[in-house]
């Protein structure tokens, strides 16, 4: 009787050690579990999101690591693939550096634009010479494509001539010389090498006066709070 008993007491033993390594190895997969998305988690936050390419339109603000000097501290107006008629290409315009310019030098032919100055932004660096406007309609106009909303894009000169003689009619106009132009993929692989990060458009944002400001207020939005 007392061998019995012995066994049955290793039997309870066996069983309650097995219970508790059962409820250690749990207990480690949760907090493995646990790790696995805090370190996910932080590595979602650093990486930049990519911008939905071809679909909408967006604003690229420029991170310290990008390698172009032409694009430093630069943001740029993304334009969806609609916009533009090449397939594959990605288009769009640097918003925040502006250049004071006398319209003659981009329209010498115009005799209304003769003694007129205004800021004119540099686009990008691709056909730096040739013009480019983004404006409000609230009518889809001819010679344009529609950005979002009432925003609109030309880089018709004769049809950029004539909304600027007449600025009354449309007071949020900016005027462009060169855009930006990426080949297909290209995008793609600076925004994994951490140059951009992708912010919904605004358009007050895209008609401020105040463009200096831009690009600083928009890459703080996007750093990680030191309260978080």
């Amino acid at each position: 009787m007392r061998g019995k008993s012995i066994m049955r007491h290793r039997a309870a033993l066996a069983r309650r050690g097995a219970s508790d390594s059962s409820g250690r190895c749990a207990a480690l997969a949760l907090c493995l579990a646990l790790l696995l998305s805090t370190i996910a988690a932080g590595a979602a936050q650093d990486k930049p999101t990519k911008p939905g390419i071809g679909d909408k339109t967006v604003f690229l603000v420029a991170r310290p690591v990008i390698g172009d000097p032409v694009f430093h501290e630069s943001v740029v107006l993304l334009f969806p693939s609609s916009a533009w008629a090449d397939d594959g290409v990605v288009v769009g315009l640097i918003l925040n550096k502006p250049a004071r310019v006398a319209l003659s030098e981009i329209f010498p032919d115009d005799k209304v634009l003769k003694d007129r100055f205004a800021d004119v932004y540099f686009g990008g660096p691709v056909d730096p010479r040739v013009p480019g406007a983004v404006f409000r309609s609230s009518k889809a106009p001819e010679h344009s494509s529609l950005l979002f909303g009432d925003v609109y894009v030309t880089f018709d000169s004769d049809f950029i001539e004539k909304l600027l003689e007449k600025p009354q009619n449309t007071p949020d106009l900016h005027l462009f010389l060169g855009r930006s132009q990426w080949a297909p993929l290209q995008l793609e692989y600076e925004m994994d090498g951490g140059a951009w990060y992708s912010v919904h458009a605004e358009t007050t944002l895209i008609f401020s006066t105040n463009s200096q400001y831009l690009w600083r207020n928009l890459f703080q939005q996007q750093q990680p709070s030191p309260y978080s």
